[in-house]
């Protein structure tokens, strides 16, 4: 039985925290856990109730769209922080291995490791800073880095130093069906504005990286082409960044689409109401969409832009389209109409392997073991 120290950067609950937690629950049986968290909220609560041990380390942020001399120094304002905390709880915890789900726990975990500490990698995301990919490629061939984890192909593309290659694999994140005694939701029936003959949803926090502003934009070419559509925006807003939501709300105004667009806030019934849509949109740059293997699953097509591990799920289950980042909006707008015609069941049938055994939870548990046995 080893000991294993998480390091998660986040307490809010999102996708990335959600996957720390069925790690969690899969190396629980085997492995004794402890976390390093920034604060008290979301995260801790669910660690109580699985009696996980955690270590409060602090805000681990990075302030959005601090760039330049000021954003280095943050940087390094807050690695220093993290190194010193990170090193006395590893000396307190003496882990066997170090694992860092999370985006700048990744350097962090590689300069806190001791010399007989493993460390594993779990990449979920697509860095957009070159600085960052730099740092991630030299530490990547650090002799402590034993396993690099990806969520896709396109994630793992990322680390290209020639140490490291021999380290990566590539675990994509698990989607489950719902049971059959659960059943869906018509969403319609709460938001009477969604019953439109072409009903999107994008599903995900409310933030400008998830790029909802083309959601609307989309919509609203669409409208303007004679297109009875209804957009629903489901997800809660990030921390500090209300002013996003309200930047979507003039637009939206704006554009006249009061009676076409829904914000419906945190749902945690998403697999039981996304049959209610004609088209899942992801706009985002993803790491890996488990939104979009979710809507494949319960049979609704799915469009995403082509410079994201989302690609992945679309070119082996051929259950959507995709578009270019550089494309018109009326271009994606047509690319809409034609992802809404695409028959799920009739390509789930043909492409059965990767949503059904790529994406299982069968698999990603057993991957995950044998990573973890070292």
């Amino acid at each position: 039985m080893s000991k294993i120290l998480v390091w998660e950067t986040l307490s809010k609950i999102g996708g990335g925290q959600e996957m720390t937690l069925k790690v969690a629950d899969i190396l629980g049986a085997t492995h004794t856990l402890h976390f390093l968290i920034p604060e008290e909220g979301e995260l801790s609560n669910e660690l109580k109730k699985r009696n996980i041990d955690y270590t409060l380390m602090g805000d681990q942020t990075m302030p959005k769209g601090q760039k330049g001399f000021k954003g280095l120094l943050k940087f390094i304002h807050l690695t220093v922080l993290a190194v010193i905390k990170g090193r006395k709880a590893v000396k307190s915890v003496k882990p066997d291995v170090l694992y860092a789900p999370g985006p700048a726990a990744l350097v962090w975990s590689a300069m806190c490791a001791k010399r007989d500490t493993k460390v594993v990698w779990h990449m979920h995301h697509i860095f957009q800073s070159g600085a960052t990919l730099k740092l991630l490629n030299i530490f990547s061939a650090s002799k402590c880095v034993k396993k690099i984890i990806s969520v896709s192909d396109y994630v793992g593309q990322q680390i290209n130093n020639k140490k490291a290659e021999s380290k990566k694999i590539t675990v994509y994140n698990p989607v489950k069906a719902i049971a059959k005694d659960i059943a869906r939701k018509n969403l319609c029936d709460e938001y009477s504005t969604l019953d439109k003959n072409l009903k999107i949803a994008q599903i995900g926090f409310i933030t400008p990286t998830k790029r909802q502003n083309i959601s609307i934009e989309v919509l609203e070419r669409l409208k303007s082409t004679g297109v009875d559509a209804s957009l629903a925006i489901i997800g809660s807003v990030r921390d500090g960044e209300q002013w996003y939501k309200e930047m979507l709300c003039e637009k939206i105004k704006a554009y006249e689409l009061s009676q076409n667009v829904v914000f419906t806030g945190y749902r945690d019934d998403v697999m039981q109401i996304i049959s209610t849509f004609d088209v899942v949109f992801v706009p985002s740059v993803e790491g890996f969409s488990l939104v979009a293997a979710q809507a494949i699953l319960e049979g609704v097509p799915v469009l995403c832009v082509d410079n994201s591990g989302c690609t992945e799920i679309i070119t082996n289950t051929s259950c959507g389209m995709i578009y270019s980042p550089d494309s018109r909006i009326d271009v994606i707008a047509d690319t809409m109409l034609k992802t809404a015609e695409i028959d799920v069941k009739t390509m789930k049938k043909k492409h059965p392997n990767f949503i059904l055994s790529e994406c299982s939870d069968e698999n990603f548990t057993r991957k995950m073991c044998d990573i973890f046995t070292f």
